[in-house]
């Protein structure tokens, strides 16, 4: 479809287009206020503004585990990790309670 930003190649349909638009429209508001931050990296903290939750998503979804969120980022594990430790995000497994195995008893 015309106008989708992938030409409907991908199944995304206008969803994928809406949200590239809605990106695009914010680009000069986040220039705008990092120019008047006097920021020296605005390239580099306007990908963190999106990397970090992109990352923080992925690993939610995987429930922390990094290989499978790195697969799914079509990431390294490595790079995950690296990108996560330069961002400040905790690269961590989710800690999860203890399994409790039960045992039927024999009356």
């Amino acid at each position: 479809m015309a106008g989708d930003g992938d030409g409907g190649r991908n199944g995304h349909g206008s969803g994928l287009a809406m949200l590239a638009r809605a990106v695009a429209d914010a680009v000069p508001g986040i220039v705008e206020h990092l120019c008047a931050d006097k920021s020296p990296r605005v390239h580099r903290e306007a990908l963190a503004l999106f990397e970090r939750p992109l990352l923080a998503h992925a690993l939610a979804l995987t429930g922390g585990n990094q290989l499978r969120a790195a697969r799914l980022l079509g990431l390294n594990r490595n790079t995950l990790r690296k990108r996560c430790r330069e961002l400040s995000l905790p690269a961590t497994r989710v800690a999860r309670p203890p399994r409790v195995i039960s045992v039927a008893r024999a009356d």
